[in-house]
């Protein structure tokens, strides 16, 4: 999961860029990429409420796969409105998912191993940050935008997977040893 959502969050980095290639000015690109960002606060809020309603596991799962239905209509969005609309839906559940996944991932340790399994499954995904901006000028020369954010997308759906994997600790006290 962590390796997914990391390797997908780089699509922001490349918003500006990508919109710039789809012939839209700089400006204009930096000012979508603006609005399109403030939905992640809302996204960190929902989520923080849904965890302790639905549970950590399931409003994990949503917001990932929420995230990968956004990236595919950010990827067909051609339309300033489209575009704002699918990115600031991108925004809201990739970082909403980012705040279930802490949530979730120190809870899935015990405590004389939290902080090394949780820094251990983050430097997994610091991998993917580092592989995926590298990865876009490749997939745009094979392809285009609509192929970035497939690739994204794609990511997404496996880290969703993979979040049913994981055991519900909603409720459940954390160990002391």
């Amino acid at each position: 999961m962590w390796f997914g959502i990391d390797f997908s969050y780089c699509a922001f980095t490349w918003l500006p860029t990508l919109l710039v290639a789809q012939g839209f000015d700089l400006v204009k690109s930096f000012g979508y990429t603006l609005i399109i960002t403030l939905a992640q606060l809302p996204g960190y809020a929902v989520a923080a409420w849904l965890i302790e309603v639905w549970g950590r596991r399931i409003t994990l799962a949503v917001f990932l796969a929420g995230s990968a239905v956004a990236a595919v209509l950010f990827g067909l969005a051609d339309s300033p409105a489209t575009i704002i609309a699918a990115g600031m839906a991108l925004s809201f559940f990739n970082l909403g998912a980012w705040g279930a996944l802490y949530a979730i991932g120190p809870e899935l340790y015990p405590t004389r191993v939290r902080g090394a399994g949780t820094g251990a499954a983050a430097a997994f995904g610091r991998i993917a940050s580092i592989i995926a901006p590298l990865l876009v000028p490749f997939l745009l020369d094979a392809g285009d935008t609509v192929t970035v954010f497939a690739v994204f997308a794609a990511a997404f759906v496996v880290a969703a997977a993979a979040a049913f994997t994981l055991p519900e600790r909603k409720g459940v006290a954390l160990e002391n040893t």
